[in-house]
This record gives C-alpha cells, structure tokens and sequence, in this order.
C-alpha cells in the first residue's frame, strides 16, 4: 500500500478542525543477500511495492550483482527481501539505516563509471512532453503529493516504466531493478525522467544502467554535472512549459 488515511487538526483563518488527509507510506526493507548464509546488506527506506524491483536495482547500482544471471532466485516476506546469489562479490554490509533522501549514504566508494558510447538523439519535443507524460501517471502522487516518480521512456516518447516511492532514488532502483529482470540492460535507448532535482545519486543510478539521456523537471547538483559529462551522457534540467537546460553533452537533443 502506497498511501495511507491519518487525521489531524486544520488551521485556518484562525480556527481549527479535525480532518484527515492521505499521506505517503514509509516504511523500512531490509535488503538481505544470501550464499550459504544471509546477511543483511542494507535496511532501506521506501514506499512499499515492487520491492524486488527495488532491491535487485539496488545491489545492481551497488555494484553487488552485474546481470540477472547473478541471481539464483529472490523471495519476499513481508518487509524483508532475500537476494539468492550465485557468488558472492564485493559484498560489504554497509550496517546502516538509507533513509528516503539519500541513495548512497555510508557507501565507502564511489565507482568508476563506464563511459556512454551510445549516439541516440532525442527531439526537443519529446524531452518537453516528458514531465506531464509523467505526472498525469503518478496516481499515488496525486492523492498525497508526497512521492516521487521515476519513468523510463524510449526515444519516441513512449512509457517504458514508472514507479513512485518517497525517495526518488528509490523509484530510480525500481526502473533499474525491472530493465535487470526483463534483461533490458543496458537501456542505451532510453530516456530516464524523474521529478525533482538531480544529484549524484539519481545520475550514478541511470549511467550504471547505460541510460544516455537524464532529464529532471529541477535543478542538477555540480557533481551529477561532472559525472553526467565525463560519462558521456546528456544531463536536462529545468525541464518546464517549453524550455530546459542541457548541462551535458547537448549533441543527443535534436
């Protein structure tokens, strides 16, 4: 369940009421990765639904797991998924608690990334069609006005993917975690298109994932800048009624 009924007490005008409101879920995920034994690897904080999707992207983004074929099988119980591996590599329980803003806090390296080859284009038209393609999908979104969106989109414009959670790098894994499920990767045709700003978090996520086109309706950071540009990929901000910035690599816009 993404969204939930809480009652709470109105201001306004100087008067006060009881009322209810519907709020955005949060709820903790332990990640668990197995070989012989199971360890926890890491206790993330999301918006129940498609956790496998979310925990698969998230070893994925980790550098944990390189392909589905490194998964022997996933089970769920409740707010615990368990991650079945056919080996065991660079595993390094981080211990700690990934709240619903941060998607690598506590990670003790940053990985290199691969660098972008791809020449895919995408018009300006589509690139300004995106964010209302994406909001007019959020239902959880509009309900509470409390989540993120993440959506994956070919060059065309058409939906690929889209998930909704508090965190948005949380809804980023789950884009990941279902293009590594359906043997989508690397989604070098893609668009990755999500709802508030791009830090380095989001934009690690989509690189790793060979996604050559990242567009936000918000500002990048300098570090998602940096990254965007040495890995070759085209970095969009800003992306608002009938304009966006390009901070990287403006060659793929058409």
């Amino acid at each position: 369940m993404q969204v939930s009924k809480v009652n709470l007490v109105k201001v306004k005008d100087g008067h006060t009421e009881i009322d209810e409101d519907f709020v955005a879920v949060e709820e903790p995920l332990e990640i668990v990765v197995c070989n012989g034994g199971c360890k926890t690897f890491a206790i993330v904080m999301r918006t129940p639904g498609n956790d496998q999707e979310l925990s698969l992207g998230f070893l994925y983004s980790e550098g944990v797991i390189d392909s589905i074929e490194d998964v022997v099988k996933v089970k769920q119980e409740l707010n615990r998924v368990e991650v079945y591996l056919r080996d065991v590599k660079k595993l390094e329980s981080r211990q700690i608690v990934v709240n619903s803003s941060c998607g690598i806090c506590g990670r003790a390296l940053l990985y290199t990334l691969d660098i972008l080859s791809t020449n895919a284009t995408v018009s300006r038209d589509v690139i300004l069609s995106l964010p209302e393609k994406l909001r007019e999908r959020q239902s959880a979104f509009n309900v509470t006005g409390g989540l993120h969106a993440a959506g994956l989109f070919t060059r065309e414009g058409e939906l690929q993917y889209l998930y909704e959670d508090v965190g948005r790098h949380n809804a980023v894994d789950k884009v990941v975690g279902k293009l590594l499920m359906e043997r989508k990767l690397p989604a070098n045709s893609s668009v990755l298109q999500v709802s508030g700003r791009l830090g380095y978090e989001i934009v690690s996520k989509a690189i790793m994932a060979g996604i050559p086109v990242i567009s936000g309706i918000s500002a990048p950071t300098s570090y998602a800048v940096r990254i965007a540009d040495n890995a070759g990929a085209t970095l969009i901000g800003f992306v608002r009624g009938k304009s966006f910035n390009v901070y990287s690599h403006p060659e793929r816009i058409s």
